[in-house]
Order: C-alpha cells, then sequence, then structure tokens
C-alpha cells in the first residue's frame, strides 16, 4: 500500500477495525448495564480521560510505526517497535521508583543490543536513523497504551474498552494526516481519501489489515491474557520481528538483515527477556507475600 500516506493508512486500518468491533461492543455493553458499579465506573471523568489517552497513545504508536515502516527495513521497524519492556524499565528509573537488579542488568543489555543494530545502518541501504527513531517513539507511545488496559480492564468488557479506544485512535490518525499528509473527505483520488478504504482497490488489503493484525491481534492479545501468563504473552511479542522479518524475505519487501542487526537484535532480545523474567519474578514474591 506504498500510494497511501502511512499516517492515513493507520487510520484506515482503525477505522474498519471499530466497524466490525461495535457488534461485540454493543453485546457486552447491554450485559454491562446490568452491573451499576461497572456503569458508575464508566461514567467517571477519571474513565473517560484514561480511555482518550489509551487511545491517542495506540494512534501515536501506531503511527509512527507504520511510518517507519516506510522509512526503514522491516526487521529494524518491528524490532525497535518492540521494546517497550526495556521502555518501561528506563522509565520507572527515571521516575526513581524500585526495579530490580535484573531488570535493569536486561534493560542495560538491551539497550546495547539496540546501539548495535543501529550499527546497521552503514550497511544496509533501506534502513535509516529517522526510521528507527520513528519505530522506538512507537514502542514509548504503546506503553501508555497497556498502563490504561491494564487499569480498565481489571473491570471494563474487552470491546468496551477496546473499541473507543480504536476509534480515538482513527480520529487522532485523521486529524493528523489531514494536517501533514493534505487527507481529504472527497472521494476524488482514493489514495489520500480519508475514506478511500471503502474503494475497490484497497477494500480487502484493509479488511485483512482490521481482522487480523486488529481484532485477532490486539484484541486477542488481550483476550489471552485470562489464560496465560503475562510472561507468555510478552515473549511471545519477541517473535514479531523473527516471524515478520521472514513473511517480509518470502514476498521480498525487505533484505536479508546485515551482521550487526543479526547481533544487535540477539543481544537485544536477549536484555528484553532478562527484563520480562524480572518482572514476573518480581510479581511472584509480591503475590507470596499478599498470601503471606
Amino acid at each position: 500500500m506504498d500510494d497511501v500516506p502511512p499516517l492515513l493508512r493507520a487510520s484506515w486500518r482503525f477505522q474498519l477495525t471499530a466497524v466490525l468491533m461495535a457488534p461485540m461492543f454493543f453485546l457486552q455493553y447491554r450485559d454491562m448495564r446490568q452491573n451499576s458499579v461497572s456503569m458508575e465506573k464508566l461514567r467517571l471523568p477519571e474513565t473517560r480521560y484514561i480511555l482518550a489517552g489509551s487511545g491517542i497513545s495506540l494512534g501515536l504508536h501506531m503511527g509512527a510505526w507504520v511510518w517507519s515502516l516506510d522509512n526503514t527495513s522491516l526487521t529494524h521497524s518491528l524490532l525497535f517497535v518492540t521494546i517497550h519492556p526495556l521502555i518501561i524499565v528506563f522509565g520507572a528509573l527515571l521516575l526513581r521508583k524500585y526495579v530490580p537488579k535484573q531488570q535493569v542488568f536486561g534493560a542495560s543489555i538491551g539497550f546495547i543490543g539496540g546501539g548495535i543494530a543501529l550499527l546497521g545502518i552503514s550497511a544496509e541501504s533501506d534502513v535509516t536513523l529517522l526510521g528507527d527513531i520513528a519505530a522506538i517513539i512507537g514502542a514509548i507511545a504503546v506503553v501508555g497504551y497497556f498502563l490504561a488496559g491494564r487499569k480498565l480492564r481489571q473491570w471494563m468488557p474487552l470491546f468496551v474498552y477496546i473499541l473507543p479506544v480504536t476509534l480515538i485512535a482513527a480520529i487522532f490518525l485523521a486529524i493528523l494526516s489531514i494536517m501533514l499528509e493534505g487527507t481529504v473527505f472527497s472521494m476524488s483520488d482514493e489514495n489520500i481519501s480519508m475514506f478511500g478504504w471503502m474503494s475497490s482497490s484497497w477494500i480487502w488489503y484493509v479488511v485483512y489489515l482490521a481482522v487480523f493484525p486488529g481484532i485477532v491481534g490486539h484484541a486477542g492479545i488481550s483476550a489471552v491474557l485470562r489464560w496465560f501468563p503475562p510472561i507468555i504473552v510478552s515473549v511471545a511479542y519477541l517473535f514479531e520481528p523473527l516471524v515478520g522479518s521472514y513473511i517480509g524475505w518470502i514476498l521480498g519487501t525487505t533484505g536479508i538483515p546485515s551482521l550487526w542487526t543479526w547481533v544487535g537484535a540477539t543481544v537485544l532480545m536477549i536484555g528484553t527477556v532478562l527484563v520480562i523474567r524480572g518482572d514476573e519474578d518480581l510479581r511472584s514474591q509480591e503475590g507470596s507475600v499478599v498470601d503471606g
């Protein structure tokens, strides 16, 4: 979809994802209305602010990441957009919060690995520093989405949470696209139209993006936390650069990474696993203290 500007492309995905989620939203909202406590929480200004912040965070995450896909290699884009566990540790240290030594060690290793991967800029023609930075911004932004979800999903049904967040992200990206990419409401040029995804040229591409990455991917990750420990889900995220790059090589949309990228990616992923493992150990210890 190279003919479509990246921010508009991301907005299209969220627009259709929200439409497809609507039936499940209304079913869960209908059931939720029978719970007076949940409805009272839903009406709180704090809840609306968190939903808005989550939507903007998700929009910024997706916009920055899709932009990075157009400006750096697929491998680098996927690699740096998944470093959010390292970002969380770094943020906690900046806020002077307690961080286990294993997580500090893991984050340090991870950032060293990221630095090594950045050396691939000189060896790979399709890798750029600006594109890599955009992917990192995407990783930073998604932390807000995760934190909001962790707070609201304790009592809010899955689609009651995800649909408004997705819709806010779609609107946020649409506004940015109008300001930065010249997007218009007219369908005279479907490639820069706000609702160009409805055209015969793009509809099936966007249906795929909305159903699989959108619903099966994002909603699925939130849903499986009910059955799988967070560490399993977090480590599964780390397969995205590997699997995504492999798909890209097969389709011919990305080249084979340089040695710097291979080494840096390996070190970065080791550091990320250590951070995730440290978080899981900390949760186990806290649970033992509460149970005791």
